[in-house]
């Protein structure tokens, strides 16, 4: 096992990340599902009349999916609904152990085996038992189908996708019944835990007759509940799948699961104090601190600040090193995360030894003065809502700058221009922008590296040099890897100082009395993960 570094700093650095809100014994809270001693407790009231499991579980979450085609569906908190009716062939889960150490495996969801062939073929064995939820079976027919339609030029440029699949992956190709071939265009060993956990499967015969027309509003997966209602801006139900083929989930016991929509984390919190959810998902500590019961899982964030390479001012190394410099990342930890976070200086969950960037506020100025750059106005765009506490990164992040010689304009975007403009080719993005990523956190790392600091990717750095040693990392292992990752994350840190990482934030949720979780520290919150205690 590796000590999960975070800038040289492993997650067991702030105490708390594993231990509940509050808790002074994180040996009885990890027993007891990670929950916390907060004020005293409030009476749950949402229980069956007869006092034990009740009919449904209410989940409060940020916000409703676009849609209910298989995929993101607009964030983590829309994920959750998703993962709940779709599924992949295998899941990567990270977690701490109690002295911060990673440990990682690949579980096995609709796949039961899987093994390299080759440099370019992994090969996937399948569950026999797995059924959808309109009947019909599930097969490597199923599997073919189902990259071939996620990988179709027409499908992508119709539903205004992005091409995740077929960039690595040449072809599927059924072996027999129950067993397929991922053919790949290149050496890649994170295309099982990188790429094929975002390909979700529906019934062949649904794609075939109708495409994913019929599933916008109308879900079709193999996961633990199925879909019942959907009132937009309102609820969504779905109810328990009694065919499911994970006999033992740890969620098992929940008849049905009704999602409903409340944007901001206060309002979250509140409904699991005024009894109406169980659940009030990414609220944040602080907020966690006023609820008897909470949970920190199910969602790993490393967060900072992109700072555009490719335009003026921001181009400069002198600058971006000040700015660095300039930002008191344990001040942040200890006031805003309230020690839920551990300072990072590359992504998360990844054996880099890297000190961030000290604060030092002198040396930022003195930076800032020789440069010329005293009163230089910077935009910096926030909005993704990733984590409920962006707000007040914002305002520190501008008061930091500012005491160094800075003026800063902070513009603050509903999601979706967010999206698009983070999104936006490199010159055309603002100099500095605030956000938060879970690469890296399923232990892959190049396609990270490809995405955050790659020519083709969403920040805003390029060097083709850079994106070639990538494509050497994805196909190594081992301590061979773990040396090579070393050199690249050394050099974009110190060298090259395009990202102002900041922290490494645990999600946190709040949990009525009567529920438990079983959450990894990773990416995703499952519903096979809570039940009903």
């Amino acid at each position: 096992m590796l000590r999960m570094m975070a800038g040289g700093i492993a997650m067991v650095a702030s105490g708390t990340l594993l231990a509940a809100c509050g808790s002074e014994d994180a040996e009885d809270d990890d027993a007891a599902g990670a929950s916390g001693a907060g004020p005293a407790a409030v009476t749950n009231t949402i229980t069956s009349s007869s006092g034990s499991i009740p009919d449904e579980f209410v989940f409060a979450n940020e916000r409703e999916p676009n849609d209910l085609l298989p995929g993101w569906g607009g964030g983590f908190g829309p994920a959750t609904v998703l993962r709940a009716l779709y599924q992949p062939l295998i899941n990567p889960r990270i977690s701490l152990d109690d002295n911060g150490f990673v440990i990682s495996e690949m579980e096995m969801v609709l796949a039961s085996a899987y093994e390299q062939v080759d440099e370019t073929r992994w090969r996937f064995v399948l569950r026999e038992d797995v059924r959808f939820h309109n009947g019909e079976a599930f097969n490597a027919q199923a599997v073919k189908v189902n990259f071939d339609y996620n990988t179709d030029e027409a499908v992508l440029a119709k539903y205004d996708r992005s091409d995740q699949l077929g960039v690595a992956i040449a072809a599927c190709e059924i072996v027999d019944d129950m067993t397929v071939d991922f053919v790949l265009t290149k050496p890649d060993n994170e295309v099982p835990g990188f790429r094929l956990r975002g390909l979700l499967f529906v019934p062949p015969s649904l794609l075939e007759a109708q495409g994913f027309d019929s599933l916008f509003e109308n879900p079709v997966g193999t996961g633990p509940y199925k879909f019942e209602s959907w009132t937009r801006g309102q609820d969504l139900l779905l109810s328990k799948f009694e065919d499911y083929w994970k006999t033992d989930a740890f969620g098992a016991n929940m008849p049905a699961v009704r999602f409903i929509v409340r944007p901001e984390a206060s309002v979250r919190a509140q409904t699991v104090t005024a009894g109406e959810a169980h659940f009030a998902y990414n609220i944040g500590m602080e907020l966690a601190q006023t609820l008897d019961q909470s949970i920190q899982g199910g969602g790993f964030q490393s967060s900072g600040i992109r700072l555009n390479n490719t335009i003026e001012p921001t181009s400069n190394y002198d600058l971006r090193k000040a700015m660095n410099l300039a930002i008191d990342r344990q001040g942040i930890i200890d006031s805003i995360f309230l020690g839920a976070a551990t300072p990072l200086a590359f992504f998360g969950f990844q054996p880099v030894e890297l000190d961030p960037y000290p604060y030092d506020p002198e040396e930022a100025a003195k930076l800032i003065s020789d440069g010329g750059w005293d009163g230089t106005e910077l935009e910096l765009i926030y909005g993704e809502n990733r984590i409920p506490e962006e707000p007040q990164l914002a305002e520190i992040y501008k008061a930091s700058f500012e005491a160094v010689g800075l003026k800063i304009k902070l513009s603050r975007l509903d999601a979706n221009q967010y999206n698009d403009i983070s999104g936006a080719d490199f010159n055309l993005q603002p100099p500095v922008v605030m956000e938060t990523t879970s690469s890296g956190n399923s232990g892959e790392i190049a396609g990270g590296l490809r995405d955050k600091y790659g020519c083709d990717g969403t920040g805003t750095f390029c060097d083709l040099a850079f994106d070639a040693e990538y494509d050497e990392l994805a196909a190594l292992t081992g301590d061979e890897r773990t040396a090579k990752l070393q050199s690249i994350a050394e050099r974009l840190h110190l060298e090259e100082t395009s990202r102002i990482w900041v922290a490494g934030v645990q999600q946190v949720h709040g949990i009525a009395a009567n529920v438990e979780t079983n959450f990894p520290t990773n990416t995703y919150a499952f519903m096979d993960d809570i039940r009903f205690t």
